[in-house]
């Protein structure tokens, strides 16, 4: 399994060679590595399942408009409703996934630190 984690992070753009390069730069144990790893996939592939559920909610809408010229002027404004409330959706869960990143960045920071302190407070003490 590693080999092939190795061998996926040499390719130029992979998401593995991204998250082995953040990992290695906050100096990660290879356990807070694999579970880092772990994270990335998992937030890639919800992005691709919100992804896949917005286009399969446009879809009808992108069908219906290349096969009637123009839509009754009566279901304009609710189809713009509609379309505004799948953007603000949109909007919320990137911003949500945007969160989530965050709050797992801060939290390997302050265990990265936590870790760095203690030998000094050992020190310290001794």
């Amino acid at each position: 399994m590693r080999w092939a984690i190795a061998q996926d992070g040499a390719r130029p753009g992979s998401l593995i060679g991204e998250c082995l390069e953040v990992a290695q730069a906050r100096g990660l144990s290879e356990e807070e590595t694999y579970v880092f790893l772990a994270y990335q996939a998992l937030l890639r592939l919800e992005e691709a399942q919100q992804r896949h559920i917005y286009l399969s909610d446009i879809a009808p809408f992108v069908e219906d408009g290349a096969s009637q010229p123009a839509a009754p002027a009566r279901k304009a404004p609710r189809r713009m409703s509609m379309r505004v409330k799948r953007l603000a959706r949109s909007a919320v869960n990137q911003a949500l996934r945007f969160e989530r990143a965050v709050a797992e960045l801060v939290r390997i920071a302050r265990a990265q630190d936590s870790r760095l302190q203690a030998p000094m407070k050992a020190q310290a003490a001794g």
